[in-house]
């Protein structure tokens, strides 16, 4: 039970990547929902010091103001710690300027989710959402094909409809970015479990999609579980060794379960203990 839960994480962490992708390269409609303007222009997100941290997205927003987002789809305990921390780091890049902070929730909902830090002598608040509260209408009706993608993880009450509608979208762009958005909505699919209803529905339409034997589906899925296992290791160590980041980038997926399961179970981690988890030999 523990290692599915765990390798449940691992996938949620290829969820949020695919969504993290989809909102840089093209989600008005998702970011004036979640801000209340219009995007002014996204702001690089690496704050690199002892260790590199990437927000997930930072942007400014038209008519003034900072906005920074994070996606969850799994359990992530240091979650307000990476947010409080991350408060400090881009409001210091914008002059000590207010940030407005949103972490924005995929999958179902969480009663005991943290909202922020509350100490004697420190008092840190951030707003938490979940894009299944959302009314799809406005992804459904942007310009942008990747908004339509995301409407498959708002309310829906009928979730075939849903798909045929995301998918009567897609069926207007070209062939590479009619498949290429195809396959991202069937990985995000999987968090509803939809995908065999996604796939039916490809297989009905009189446009042809190719899911799956797509090239670029198996390797952008394979990135993401390799950057998921790196960002762990790096949240357990510190940091990232080279010879550790080459093993894991030539490891199986099997390898790769079995090694987040293991490295996801050791709150505290040495440099020595990591190696015997990775199979890594010493010279």
């Amino acid at each position: 039970m523990h290692a599915q839960a765990c390798k449940g994480r691992l996938v949620g962490h290829d969820y949020d990547a695919t969504i993290k992708a989809l909102v840089w390269t093209g989600t008005p409609a998702l970011l004036r929902m979640l801000t209340g303007a219009d995007v002014e222009r996204f702001v690089p997100t690496e704050f690199a010091s002892i260790r590199l941290r990437r927000p997930d997205m930072v942007a400014e927003l038209a008519g003034g103001g900072v906005f920074h987002l994070e996606l969850e789809s799994g359990t992530s305990p240091d979650i307000v710690w990476r947010m409080y921390e991350y408060y400090g780091l881009i409001s210091e890049r914008y002059g000590n300027a207010p940030v407005t902070q949103l972490v924005l929730r995929l999958g179902e909902r969480r009663a005991d989710e943290p909202v922020g830090i509350f100490h004697p002598n420190l008092n840190f608040r951030f707003e938490v959402r979940y894009i299944a509260d959302f009314d799809a209408g406005p992804l459904l009706d942007s310009p942008s094909p990747d908004d339509a993608v995301l409407a498959i993880q708002c309310k829906c009450d009928d979730i075939r409809e849903r798909v045929r509608a995301i998918l009567a979208r897609l069926a207007t762009l070209g062939r590479r970015d009619r498949n290429d958005a195809a396959n991202r909505l069937l990985t995000l699919s999987k968090l509803r479990k939809a995908a065999p209803v996604v796939v039916e529905e490809v297989r009905n339409m009189a446009v042809q999609f190719t899911l799956e034997e797509y090239p670029l589906y198996d390797e952008a899925f394979a990135k993401g579980q390799v950057k998921s296992l790196l960002r762990l290791i790096e949240r357990r160590i510190g940091s990232v060794p080279g010879h550790v980041a080459e093993r894991v980038r030539q490891g199986s997926a099997d390898d790769l379960d079995r090694w987040f399961d293991a490295i996801d179970d050791s709150r505290k981690l040495t440099a020595a203990e990591l190696d015997a988890i990775l199979d890594l030999r010493p010279n």
